[in-house]
């Protein structure tokens, strides 16, 4: 029974540590390809980016949006509809899908090359396969690219001619489409490596800090007083606080931006109970005090 329980309890603690991993997994959406090779139009830069997709899914714990939807977003918004996506444009798409990340991409190399020799009637051929890939992350937030990088991929094979008979080989997809999962494997693993996220939250701006809520009297009985904020502003039983009241306000002739507040002192309280929300003090000294004056420490 001992045995079983203490199973349990390290199972529960597995759990619990992998919950902030989970939450924490990035959310990433990856655009199709810019094709810029010569071979295969629209269709390789979709092949490619759908090739890095699946790649993505296997090798990390990125919450991938799903391609589909994303291209029909895109549609729907006509966003993207001037050409190629700038890190500008594929922001504005990742804060209308909600994900923290856009994965954009550009095959400049997809095609084949041929050399060969021989003699005596023999002809030996080689036929190669190349692709290369450009990937770039863009942080939604702030339009910055976190990680860009190159990845290469190769596929070759041999034919043999003998008198013009035998061997020989056509355009050959399946060694091409290895070529490029090569290449982007090849990225991939160095995306997975760059640590991007680690930079996002580095550039990320320093929340600005709230305004701290005004201490201002709420209610005023005889020589009893309420408060709009108690323990949250730090306030604490028998504390002395001022009473002040807002007076005559100078501003800037030219543009009329408020420069300075004068305030007048109206007498002190002294706090005899303190909750969360509100306080409760008498008036120590002064007299006149109304709803809505203010209380500074």
């Amino acid at each position: 029974m001992a045995r079983k329980l203490t199973i349990t309890f390290l199972i529960a603690l597995l759990n619990i540590w992998a919950l902030p991993a989970l939450a924490a997994a990035p959310k990433v959406a990856v655009m199709d390809f810019d094709n810029q090779s010569q071979h295969g139009g629209w269709r390789v830069g979709r092949g490619a980016a759908d090739i890095l997709t699946t790649a993505l899914v296997k090798q990390t714990n990125y919450e991938i949006f799903e391609r589909e939807r994303l291209n029909s977003i895109i549609k729907e918004q006509n966003l993207g509809s001037s050409g190629r996506i700038d890190p500008a444009t594929a922001a504005k798409i990742g804060k209308v899908i909600g994900v923290q990340y856009i994965v954009t991409g550009a095959v400049t190399e997809y095609g084949e090359s041929k050399s060969g020799g021989g003699g005596g009637g023999v002809n030996v051929g080689k036929k190669g396969y190349a692709a290369t890939v450009d990937v770039r992350i863009i942080d939604v937030n702030t339009s910055r690219i976190l990680f860009a990088d190159t990845g290469n991929g190769t596929k070759s094979s041999v034919n043999v001619r003998v008198f013009g008979f035998g061997g020989g080989e056509s355009w050959n997809e399946k060694h091409a489409t290895q070529a490029m999962r090569d290449a982007i494997d090849q990225v991939t693993k160095k995306l997975v490596a760059s640590d991007f996220t680690a930079k996002a939250a580095a550039s990320a701006p320093a929340p600005v800090a709230a305004a701290p809520k005004a201490l201002l009297l709420a209610d005023v009985d005889g020589k009893q007083v309420i408060l709009n904020s108690g323990s949250n502003a730090g306030l604490k039983t028998g504390q002395v606080l001022t009473i002040k009241r807002k007076g005559k306000e100078i501003k800037d002739p030219a543009t009329g931006k408020v420069l300075k507040i004068n305030y007048d002192t109206l007498g002190q309280i002294k706090l005899t109970n303190v909750e969360s929300t509100y306080a409760e003090g008498s008036i120590t000294t002064g007299s006149g005090f109304k709803v809505g004056d203010s209380a500074h420490q």
